[in-house]
């Protein structure tokens, strides 16, 4: 009997659940942080978009994290998916 492993946690519900409420961050006081648009980070946080190298490296700047942590945490998702299709 095969088991499913539940679906990784994507880029947005990551970003949305462990920085931003903790530290209690607006999508405003992203974009201002980072230089992406609202728009942009609307989109990553509410539709799970995938996010660019680019992005990653805001990213990893913003938070003092390293860029490969959101490029896994991406490609995870996506590999995930990959395997379920």
């Amino acid at each position: 009997m095969r088991t499913k492993k539940a679906e990784p946690s994507t880029v947005g519900e990551i970003l949305n659940e462990e920085f931003l409420k903790p530290m209690n961050m607006s999508l405003c006081k992203l974009a201002e942080l980072t230089g992406m648009s609202y728009s942009r980070i609307r989109k990553i946080i509410i539709h799970n978009d995938p996010i660019s190298l680019k992005e990653a490296l805001l990213l990893a700047e913003a938070f003092h994290t390293d860029p490969d942590f959101w490029i896994n945490l991406q490609n995870f998702h996506h590999d995930w998916h990959q395997k379920c299709n």
